[in-house]
């Protein structure tokens, strides 16, 4: 038995450790219901605050918790907003629970901010997909992560303004109507999302690109909405970081396209 007493009171940011603790570890939770607040106390703070807990409250919080975080908003889940990633995850045997699990036991979740007046955070969803990429075993995987990370940040940045959370995913650009991005994504993960090279919004050349294996892949949010798909190298040239005539050549063509 542990022979820590009761003592001071914890304070706010060390209460707000614990409590994050016993919500996020089902074995911390399991240790403080079958041994008691002593067998999982590390200090007469601890102790005082887990004597008074209540285990079916807290066991009825940490559900809410991870219900939270997998959906949280009214309209979908990570599931919804990972449908491929997902799908690729089970066949290697992952589950929903397993992934939820994980991602809140990594330091990946500490990044999200589920409260806004907490501080500036990242969204539940860039959070997720970083916490996917550290894992991922494959480049199909990875390029499908980042493809769907990219969609749910640029319907964001389509549509909420000014945005709840901050974006730390690299390469994305102010344009005059709104944001831009360019990926490099394998053309096998790329043809299993129903994009063909060539559609919209890029003018890809496809005779050019049916004999690469690396595409182009753009993203453009402005106040019409989310435009995305294969581009070709003089599209892509709009990303380029010098400023050259083939960059503003690029720029001014999807300016006349309402993209840039």
């Amino acid at each position: 038995m542990s022979t820590v007493e009761p003592g001071a009171s914890l304070d706010g940011e060390r209460l707000t450790d614990l409590l994050m603790r016993l919500l996020l570890d089902a074995d911390l939770r399991a240790r403080l219901f079958d041994k008691g607040a002593e067998a999982v106390a590390t200090d007469p703070g601890e102790l005082e605050c887990l004597a008074s807990v209540d285990p079916a409250e807290l066991d009825t919080t940490a559900r809410r918790l991870r219900s939270q975080v997998w959906r949280p908003g009214s309209g979908g889940s990570l599931a919804t907003t990972f449908p491929r990633s997902m799908r690729l995850l089970r066949d290697t045997g992952a589950t929903e629970s397993g992934l939820l699990t994980g991602f809140l036991r990594s330091p990946h979740f500490a990044r999200f901010r589920l409260i806004p007046y907490t501080g500036p955070g990242l969204s539940v969803e860039e959070a997720f997909a970083c916490y996917l990429l550290d894992g991922a075993q494959n480049a199909a995987l990875c390029d499908t992560v980042t493809h769907e990370l990219m969609i749910a940040l640029f319907t964001a940045l389509a549509c909420e303004q000014p945005l709840s959370f901050v974006i730390e995913a690299e390469g994305i650009v102010r344009t005059d109507r709104g944001h831009a991005a360019l990926r490099t994504y394998g053309r096998a993960s790329v043809a299993t999302w129903g994009t063909a090279p060539g559609g919209q919004p890029g003018a890809a050349d496809t005779e050019h690109t049916a004999k690469v294996e690396a595409l182009h892949y753009a993203y453009f949010a402005t106040s019409s909405g989310l435009a995305h798909g294969v581009v070709s190298g003089r599209v892509a040239a709009a990303f380029e970081a010098e400023a050259t005539a083939r960059r503003e050549t690029a720029r001014r063509a999807l300016a006349r396209r309402g993209l840039w």
